[in-house]
C-alpha cells in the first residue's frame, strides 16, 4: 500500500507538474502574442512615419523644384508695395520706344480689387503703337478702359514748309493684377 501511495503521489506530482508547464507555457505564449501584436502595431506606425516623411520630402523637393515658376508667376501681380516700380516700369517701357509717358492719375477701383491709371504719351505714330502693344502684351493683367491717340501738327520754327507730326496717347488702364495687402 505504502508503494501504491508512492505512486500515486508521484503521478500526482508529475501530473501537477506537466500542468504547471502547460500553465507557463500557455502564459509565455500568450505574452509572445501580446508583443508580436505591439510589434506589428509598432511597425505599421514606423511605416506610416516612414511614408508620411517620404511624402514631406517630395513636397519639399517639388516646391523647390516649382520656386522659379512661381516668382515667375508671381511677377504678374502688384502688391500695393509694387505700385512705384510698376509706375517706375510704365515709364521706362515707354522712354525705350520713343514716347515718353506720364501717369496723371492713379487711383483703387471702386470694387477694390484693381488700380486704374490714367496716362498721358508723346512720340511718332510707331512708337506711340509699340508702347500700346508692350501695355497690351504686359505680364500684368491691363483692362483698357479708353485708349485714345491724337495727332498734332508741331511747325518747325526755322523753315515754316515742314511740319513734324506728334502722336499723343491717352490711355485709361485697369491693373486687375493688383493685390492691396
Amino acid at each position: 500500500m505504502k508503494k501504491k501511495k508512492k505512486i500515486i503521489f508521484k503521478i500526482l506530482l508529475s501530473s501537477l507538474f506537466v500542468v504547471l508547464t502547460i500553465g507557463a507555457f500557455l502564459y509565455i505564449l500568450n505574452q509572445i502574442k501580446s508583443k508580436s501584436d505591439n510589434t506589428a502595431i509598432l511597425q505599421t506606425n514606423i511605416q506610416a512615419e516612414f511614408l508620411r516623411r517620404n511624402k514631406i520630402t517630395a513636397l519639399n523637393s517639388e516646391i523647390k523644384a516649382i520656386a522659379p515658376q512661381r516668382e515667375e508667376l508671381e511677377t504678374h501681380f502688384a502688391k500695393s508695395s509694387d505700385v512705384v516700380p510698376f509706375l517706375d516700369t510704365l515709364q521706362a517701357l515707354s522712354k525705350t520706344v520713343g514716347a515718353p509717358a506720364e501717369v496723371s492719375s492713379l487711383d483703387l477701383t471702386k470694387e477694390g480689387g484693381g488700380l486704374e491709371l490714367a496716362m498721358k504719351s508723346e512720340g511718332n505714330f510707331i512708337a506711340t503703337r509699340k508702347l500700346l502693344a508692350l501695355l497690351e502684351n504686359s505680364p500684368y493683367e491691363l483692362d483698357f478702359d479708353s485708349v485714345k491717340i491724337e495727332k498734332k501738327i508741331l511747325s518747325d520754327k526755322e523753315s515754316q514748309l515742314t511740319a513734324i507730326p506728334i502722336w499723343t496717347g491717352h490711355f485709361q488702364l485697369r491693373l486687375q493684377s493688383f493685390n492691396n495687402k
